[in-house]
């Protein structure tokens, strides 16, 4: 029994509560956009057309059998470089490999060169067309900016490390 002056509850009370529960859960994120993971993304593989990791170590001499006849130095990079840099002209030449354009820096004495500078404007694309791995023990891949522009990507230097 109900006890004194408790109002009676409503019938269909239970009822009605269950069923705004169950529209409210169905309503929810109906109207949201579906959100993906990370790790679900699927990335794309850029197919090598160079093999930049076989190119160290080669001193200058090598780099000329192995891609031929030097390019000149692009005008973009002559006036992102250093005056000290171009004193020695002689000491930076250019190639086109695999479509790359690869810079190579080496000392004119030895002949040794020091590093390879890839040309371009996307990590990704370079580092996959050019056969490189952020990870790889022998080489370190550093980005490269343009001077004064410090979000503005020039390309990539390889470094030797063994």
């Amino acid at each position: 029994m109900r006890p004194p002056g408790k109002p009676r509850p409503w019938p269909g009370r239970r009822h009605a509560v269950l069923g705004a529960g169950v529209l409210l859960a169905a309503c929810s994120r109906t109207h949201e956009p579906r959100h993906v993971a990370a790790n679900d993304i699927v990335r794309t593989q850029v197919a090598p057309t160079a093999d930049v990791p076989a190119l160290l170590g080669v001193s200058i001499d090598g780099l000329h059998q192995r891609l031929g006849q030097a390019r000149p130095l692009p005008a973009a990079l002559a006036a992102s470089m250093p005056e000290s840099r171009l004193a020695l002209p002689d000491s930076v030449t250019t190639f086109r490999t695999g479509g790359l354009t690869v810079v190579a820096s080496y000392n004119a004495r030895s002949r040794e060169v020091r590093d390879l500078l890839l040309l371009g404007h996307h990590e990704d694309s370079l580092m996959g067309r050019a056969r490189l791995q952020a990870n790889a023990p022998n080489y370190l891949v550093m980005p490269v900016f343009y001077n004064g522009d410090a979000y503005r990507l020039l390309g990539l230097r390889v470094i030797a490390t063994k």
